[in-house]
């Protein structure tokens, strides 16, 4: 008996784990990649495959992506072994994890900085204090009270974003306002989605990363003529790459130093041609440090308190 159980059990093993889902130097035959989108789900999807022929061409295996709908659908994938590599901004990453155990291994450099603001737009000049200026891209801005926001109806991008929920829901309850029950709450997707009901008048306020009128004034060159900015959340830790569970340390090595290089070898380009920038604005990558999201949790637990 204990023989048939055991030839049964190795059975069941070699049908659950066939040899050849791992190569020779015990890393996957194979690897899928996620993102969410930042802008339009279809430019997304153009942008992507770049990104993923380079990672196969330097971890010498098959990278294959797609684009889940939202952050909640990519950190799943993560937790449940049906993505290996995504890229997450920092309350998806501290949710993914706290639930999963899933690794944040590089952190994304902007212009120099490796953290970033929530910025508050409307469409409406009346909402401002003070007058209405022209920062130094030449779009508008000004200074504003967000309690202006209580009884409006507020285009969020998605409910696990930091920039786009998270840290905009605290700058707001500090100012005495109820995120779930002062404001009605719009969840549009991407940042550029957010920007774009403002400019098209759907909303009269919106919240998005600061500045995201940066990312699509070659589509809507007016952009920043009537969408302002008039608050700003305290400073986020940036976005950067993580990994599913489980994934070798030489492996998750190799990946790492695959983004920096894709960032190293095309630091040189225009940024309209930088891959990573397209994708998500991203200079070059720094690697990820403990307690880096400590800020984000803390957030987390004053937003559900």
């Amino acid at each position: 008996m204990r023989t048939v159980f055991l030839t049964l059990l190795a059975i069941v093993l070699i049908g659950c784990c066939p040899r050849d889902q791992v190569d020779e130097r015990g890393w996957p035959n194979e690897l899928v990649l996620g993102l969410v989108p930042s802008l339009e789900a279809e430019a997304m999807v153009d942008n992507l495959e770049p990104l993923a022929d380079f990672l196969s061409e330097e971890l010498g295996m098959p990278v294959t992506s797609f684009v889940p709908q939202d952050y909640t659908g990519l950190v799943e994938a993560l937790g449940t072994g049906r993505a290996d590599i995504g890229m997450l901004p920092p309350f998806a990453a501290m949710l993914g994890q706290r639930r999963y155990g899933i690794e944040t291994i590089l952190i994304a450099v902007r212009d120099g900085e490796t953290g970033y603001r929530s910025q508050f737009m409307t469409n409406d000049p009346s909402v401002c204090d003070t007058p209405v200026v022209e920062d130094e891209r030449g779009y508008l801005t000004c200074q504003g009270d967000v309690r202006v926001l209580e009884g409006e109806t507020v285009a969020f991008t998605d409910p696990n974003s930091t920039s786009g929920f998270l840290f905009p829901s605290v700058h707001l309850m500090k100012h005495g306002i109820d995120p779930r029950k002062d404001v009605e709450g719009l969840f549009v997707g991407g940042h550029d989605s957010a920007a774009l009901a403002v400019y098209a008048g759907d909303v009269r306020f919106a919240v998005a990363y600061d500045d995201v009128r940066m990312f699509i004034d070659d589509q809507y060159p007016d952009i920043g003529q009537k969408v302002i900015t008039f608050d700003h959340t305290v400073m986020i830790p940036n976005d950067g790459v993580q990994l599913r569970p489980g994934l070798p340390e030489d492996l998750q090595t190799a990946i790492a130093e695959a983004f920096v290089k894709l960032a190293e070898s095309q630091a040189h380009l225009p940024r309209e041609e930088k891959v990573l920038w397209v994708l998500y604005e991203i200079d070059g990558f720094v690697p990820a440090t403990e307690g880096l999201y400590d800020p984000v949790r803390e957030a987390y637990e004053l937003l559900r308190e």
